[in-house]
């Protein structure tokens, strides 16, 4: 997950001091009732004073004429339509209208600046609404129904926003990752098949690829060129990045290199003498344009909006899509530019807490983008019309680790790298229904169609172990409990003998206990239901974990389980309900602390053990990640590079002195007396902060590079298990 520069603040109730220690009781904070979202949420037209307000369209119709606004607009005037003339408070604002996101009171005040716009209103001479300061917002023109409303303005042909799905705000391996959609019924398969000529092809081929390529370094980014005849990708060895054009026939190549040169993401021109590409040389980065036969370049775009590697070119050749993110604490957002014929201009602009959008891709046609939104574990497809920002929509409610997509015809349907079964493949996605099917290649990322409905397409094997790194000692050489999948999630029992931790090298993810020099002992697993997350109790005579299912349709439920330490069925704990990313017992064993999903974060919940359904909310903002070690909370917010400690025996709470590289934020553990974070200073590993002191030094030379939580802290202290990668190994592989 990537994080902007600290600053900004999110759903903050308790804003942490510079130093003092704040603390806020939990009777104080506010509780406005909620209405049902379908009492205010609707597509009937409506007279809004002298205005006339369509919801199905986004328009407003009025004296200056027609005023369209986007998606987030229409629901807070409805939301306050649902109760013309009383008070809405801006936190039931931030939670009705923002149910799933993490945002701040900024971004609300922002958009009912917006919304004034639109309606040609003013605050300080307010007719539709009015400002009520630190209370909330109330509308003040008359609202009436119309009985029959104008006809719909006609839209491009993409599918209505699915219901945003709550899923765990993190990586595959890690966080439990995405819910599942996948269409089952022979019914729907048909309808998808009828909409992509191909398609059955395309399954039939793909258990017969064969290596297009396999050099000994990772081979990325492949690309068809117009005719289909030839293959651009970047092969990389160590430092060294070159990109090659290879043919497809004979396997004849032409090689670009440069020394101490990055380059990325190659894409043809639609004459097939040229390419563009992303290339970075020291601190200086741009997309190129590239003949192949003469080897002149230009520059199609500079680095002054920092644009990211994966960028797509239209199959005219005329415009260029990239993502970027140059405001601060904002996510990437899409930006579209025509060639030689003015500046980029936004295309997304999506919020904070939404998460990024990244890899587009120009239909055949050139007139729409697909592209992924959201963080690593819950990224969901989006279509994007290229000339209207308005028409961003998801394109599908399921979720999970993308690795690219291809257009299969101009309205789709797509073919998806991702791992919505719980291990990465293809996938067919049709954007209208937001139907998706799987279709095999297994570790496939970053698929290209080619004119002929050939594919090319990233074959990646990724594992990960855990290593044992004794306190200022040598880390181990060999991993403790090796496989060739995926281990993560280690934690110590309170007494530091033995150690849970979640791995799928049995198939799909189950949760371990072991003890170091023995076998491990697999606690929970089923074809269903994906386990992860282990925390020890107290006693450690159970692991607490979260499970989720791995098919079926619709979202998936999170749930918390009780597993016991030494074999047996698990037991639910439904009182917790099905949004669970995390849940332990504190440490005096008498209460259940639990993240509750919020959109891409949680909530952090408490209960008693024996009453679980007498469940409190934390008087703390919204978090992306926490642990709890004895009476200490540590928690991150969503889009910050800082940490703050609470206290669970008084909830008071204050900033931890210290700041993350963002590329850092959840390779962080808490130890008893400690906070082991993941050090980039010039010798890597890991850090101990210490909480007497507020001093950082070096506490191992090994440095975690698993996915997530990737450090764990025995009882003493004096032993870190630290999670690393190995490989990956990346090679091309063709279907035809």
């Amino acid at each position: 997950m990537r994080a902007p520069e600290n600053g900004l603040r999110f759903l903050s109730d308790i804003p942490p001091g510079p130093r003092k220690a704040r603390r806020q009781p939990l009777e104080s904070l506010p509780v406005t009732p909620d209405l049902p979202k379908t009492s205010w949420k609707h597509d009937r037209s409506f007279r809004l004073g002298d205005l006339e307000v369509l919801p199905s369209s986004g328009e407003l119709r009025g004296r200056r004429g027609v005023q369209r606004v986007r998606p987030l607009l229409m629901d807070i005037l409805l939301r306050l339509a649902a109760e013309p003339g009383e008070v809405v408070r801006r936190e039931t604002l931030l939670e009705d209208v923002w149910p799933r996101r993490m945002v701040n009171d900024e971004v609300l005040s922002r958009a009912i600046a917006e919304l004034r716009t639109a309606l040609g209103d003013e605050a300080r001479d307010a007719r539709y609404i009015e400002t009520l300061p630190k209370i909330g917002y109330r509308l003040l023109a008359p609202v009436s129904e119309i009985p029959s409303a104008p006809p719909r303005a006609p839209l491009p042909p993409m599918p209505e926003p699915a219901p945003e799905p709550v899923r765990p705000p993190r990586r595959a391996y890690v966080a439990g990752l995405a819910a599942i959609t996948i269409a089952a019924a022979a019914g729907s398969w048909l309808a998808l098949r009828d909409r992509g000529p191909g398609i059955e092809g395309i399954e039939r081929a793909l258990p017969g690829a064969r290596p297009l390529s396999s050099d000994p370094g990772l081979e990325i980014s492949p690309r068809f060129s117009p005719d289909g005849r030839r293959v651009a990708f970047v092969l990389v060895q160590g430092d060294d990045y070159r990109i090659v054009v290879q043919t497809v026939a004979d396997a004849t190549r032409q090689t670009i290199a440069g020394t101490g040169i990055v380059h990325m993401a190659p894409v043809f021109f639609p004459d097939g003498q040229r390419i563009a590409y992303w290339r970075r040389e020291g601190t200086a980065c741009a997309i190129v344009e590239r003949e192949l036969a003469s080897g002149r370049e230009r520059v199609l775009l500079d680095c002054e909006l920092k644009p990211r590697p994966r960028f797509d070119l239209s199959p005219d050749g005329r415009w260029l899509v990239f993502s970027a993110a140059p405001r601060a604490q904002f996510p990437a957002g899409l930006y579209v530019t025509e060639i030689d014929r003015g500046p980029p201009r936004a295309l997304t602009t999506p919020e904070p807490g939404m998460g990024d959008d990244g890899q587009p891709r120009f239909s055949p046609d050139g007139k729409h983008i697909a592209f992924f939104r959201g963080h690593d574990s819950n990224r969901a497809a989006w279509i994007v019309s290229r000339g209207d920002p308005a028409s961003a929509r998801a394109a599908s409610k399921v979720e999970g680790l993308t690795y690219g997509a291809a257009w299969l015809g101009n309205d789709g349907p797509l073919l998806i790298a991702a791992d919505w079964l719980g291990f990465r493949a293809l996938h067919v996605l049709d954007p209208g229904t937001g139907e998706v099917k799987l279709l095999g290649a297994r570790g496939a990322r970053f698929p290209d169609v080619g004119p002929n409905r050939e594919v090319v397409y990233e074959s990646a094997l990724y594992t990960a172990n855990v290593f044992r790194a004794p306190m200022g000692g040598e880390a181990a050489r060999e991993p403790l409990w090796p496989s060739t999948r995926y281990t993560s999630q280690p934690e110590f029992s309170p007494d530091g003998r033995r150690v849970a931790f979640s791995s799928n090298r049995d198939g799909t993810d189950a949760i371990y206990v072991a003890v170091p020099g023995e076998e491990p002992r697999r606690l929970a697993a089923s074809p269903e239901h994906r386990y992860m997350r282990p925390h020890w109790s107290p006693d450690g005579r159970s692991v607490y974990a979260v499970r989720t299912g791995v098919q079926g349709r619709g979202t998936a439920p999170q749930e918390g389980v009780r597993l016991p330490a030494d074999g047996g069925a698990p037991e639910l704990l439904a009182a917790l309900g099905t949004a669970v990313n995390d849940v332990r017992e504190t440490h005096d064993g008498r209460m259940l602390l639990w993240g509750e999903l919020s959109g891409h974060a949680m909530r952090l919940m408490r209960a008693p053990i024996e009453a679980p359904t007498r469940a409190e909310r934390l008087p703390w903002p919204v978090v992306s990640q926490f642990d709890a070690h004895g009476d200490r909370v540590v928690y991150a917010q969503p889009q910050l590079a800082t940490l703050t400690s609470c206290r669970l025996s008084d909830l008071a709470c204050e900033p931890v002195a210290l700041e993350l590289n963002p590329l850092d934020l959840y390779h962080w553990r808490l130890g008893p007396r400690s906070l082991f974070v993941r050090s980039r200073e010039a010798t890597g590993g890991v850090a101990r902060y210490d909480f007497t002191s507020r001093r950082l030094s070096p506490a191992v030379a090994l440095t975690p590079s698993g996915a997530g939580t990737s450090i764990a802290a025995s009882p003493d202290e004096s032993v870190l298990l630290v999670v690393r990668e190995q490989g990956p190994a990346i090679d091309l592989m063709i279907a035809k």
